[in-house]
């Protein structure tokens, strides 16, 4: 890493290295570990938008992690030639999908301490107190 200090927003970067693994666009993980402790796993290329010799508020570290990212929707959307009127439906279709693979991510986690529910809103309260303790206990 070298000598000079290294900050994600108000954190400083202890080390950071990539792993083995890829994002499904085959772009390198890099697991990120702060003087606090906290480790964080970024995409190449959020890691190297959002590193910086400086610290920054949360602010501005949300503008370096987003900006980009929305530029380079906006690019796809402009090289597809996608409709002014199909926005609406693909920024629709897109929330749609986020939602579904978040909660997909869930319901995987929380199989863990209960049978697979079919959907978020079959989990009971016994199950979410157990992983509340369960959390509460590791930290």
């Amino acid at each position: 890493m070298g000598n000079q200090l290294k900050y994600i927003g108000e954190r400083k970067i202890k080390s950071y290295k990539e792993t083995k693994e890829k994002t499904p666009g085959n772009t390198p993980i890099v697991e990120v570990i702060y003087e606090d402790g906290l480790v964080e796993h970024l995409s190449k290329i959020m890691f190297d938008k959002i590193v910086s010799k400086e610290p920054c508020d949360a602010t501005k570290l949300r503008e370096k992690r987003v900006l980009p990212a929305t530029e380079q929707v906006l690019m796809v959307l402009r090289e597809w030639g996608l409709k002014v009127g199909e926005l609406p439906y693909f920024s629709q279709l897109l929330n749609g999908l986020l939602d579904f693979n978040r909660d997909s991510a869930m319901i995987y986690l929380i199989s863990q301490y209960m049978p697979k529910p079919l959907s978020l809103d079959d989990i009971d309260l016994i199950t979410v107190d157990r992983i509340l303790k369960d959390g509460n206990n590791k930290q």
